[in-house]
């Protein structure tokens, strides 16, 4: 049990510094020529986006023009996860964990009520702003369920 206490939080802290240096890094290597382990690391990063993302063009940013592995707003909770491992992750203790993660979705679900409900488009940069609190809270609710914080 020892181990598990210093293992997860490492591998939670690289996981996410790692997976969100990946999105960035995958447009940059494509749009420069990547080859080689390279050019398979980064089509390997559109390929797991594929899976958690639509990837839809039109609702994703592109770097160096170059689309990133995920859509705006998917890009807003990585970037809200990577800004929760430096924040105020001892928040999450007990029950007000739930109170926090159900406020810092009010943004996304906002967006996303007035995309399907066809009021307006919000555009990839709001989508992404309106993720950022979720993307840090849950990331600061799995980080406290890790120090056994929340259950």
């Amino acid at each position: 049990m020892a181990w598990r206490s210093r293992l997860l939080p490492g591998a939670f802290v690289a996981g996410v510094v790692l997976w969100s240096a990946a999105l960035a890094a995958a447009p940059y290597a494509l749009r420069h020529g990547a080859e080689g382990g390279v050019l398979i690391a980064g089509s390997a990063v559109y390929v797991a986006g594929s899976a958690i993302c639509h990837q839809r063009a039109e609702r994703s940013f592109h770097p160096w023009g170059v689309q990133l592995p995920v859509c705006g707003r998917c890009a807003g909770l990585y970037g809200g996860a990577l800004l929760g491992l430096f924040g105020a992750v001892r928040l999450f203790r007990g029950r007000a964990a739930r109170c926090v993660l159900a406020a810092a979705a009010l943004p996304t679900a906002a967006t996303v009520l007035i995309e399907v409900g066809g009021l307006v488009d919000p555009g990839n940069l709001v989508r992404a702003t309106a993720a950022v609190p979720l993307g840090a809270a849950v990331c600061g609710f799995v980080a406290g369920a890790i120090r056994g914080e929340v259950h």
